[in-house]
């Protein structure tokens, strides 16, 4: 609890964290309230053109149970705000030489690098808070005779949704250990994250690629769009039912991986 306390303490009273909050729920509201208004041109044979609007409100984007799968699979494209405001405070500490003074204080560097992940656990949290209350809003809002069960029925892509994010923010505590500028890490973790993992998955091809360290937690959430536009009937294919729990204990295995290499490096840090 004091470890809570002295993190929560160090995060609400920086004006950049709630900059940093507030952008991240403003792009999370837009995108669950917006996403439906999203349109594509559909073959029509009753329209003269041949042509008719669909939007992905139409397709089903807020209907329940599939609105848990859309909405974090949609969501997981933000996840580096949060990542990118923990790079932030953490390099700070570095800077500012703070987590000297901590150490000075009496802290122990086991405490110092737990209260690390105590925030990459808070930033976690609070994005899965801000994404399940904004679905969870317009599920109710368009599905309006849904029972109690409906609402519950694939909420599990929200436990999903934090593993991904979980593991992008011990991510980025790891590379931040290492690097200690934000800067640098900001740009090592995307070249490594949208370029080189992606290139080395080409190179290596499945099923091996799938054991790369960002991969599970990247495909753990299927894209919807193929159910929604109707694809898997037309092409014959097969839509997940759920998420890949194979993935998601592979996430959860890199992310403690992470967190005790995060560890391993800061031990071996001089102050």
């Amino acid at each position: 609890m004091k470890l809570l306390k002295i993190e929560w303490l160090k995060l609400k009273g920086h004006p950049f964290f709630w900059i940093g909050l507030g952008l991240y729920a403003a792009c999370m509201i837009l995108l669950v309230s917006k996403a439906g208004g999203i349109e594509w041109r559909a073959d029509d044979p009753d329209n003269e053109a041949g042509q008719k609007l669909l939007n992905f409100g139409e397709a089903g984007f807020y209907k329940l149970p599939y609105i848990w799968q859309n909405v974090t699979y949609l969501a997981g494209y933000f996840k580096f705000i949060p990542a990118f405001l923990l790079i932030f405070f953490v390099s700070n500490e570095y800077q500012y030489r703070t987590y000297r003074q901590n150490i000075i204080d009496g802290l122990s560097i086991g405490e110092f690098y737990t209260s690390k992940l105590i925030s990459a656990f808070i930033f976690s949290v609070i994005s899965v808070l801000i994404i399940g209350v904004n679905a969870g809003i317009m599920a109710i809002l368009y599905n309006e005779s849904a029972s109690a069960a409906d609402y519950f029925q694939n909420m599990d892509y929200l436990l999903a949704y934090f593993a991904e994010v979980l593991f992008l923010m011990l991510l980025a505590l790891f590379l931040t250990f290492l690097f200690k500028r934000s800067t640098i890490t900001v740009i090592i973790i995307l070249l490594y994250y949208f370029i080189v993992e992606p290139l080395a998955g080409l190179a290596i091809g499945d099923p091996i690629s799938d054991y790369l360290p960002t991969r599970p937690s990247r495909e753990m959430i299927t894209q919807p769009f193929t159910r929604m536009l109707r694809l898997d009937v037309a092409f014959k294919i097969k839509s997940p039912e759920t998420f890949s729990y194979h993935f998601l204990l592979l996430t959860f295995l890199y992310t403690v991986i992470l967190g005790f290499g995060g560890w391993w490096i800061l031990k071996r840090r001089d102050l």
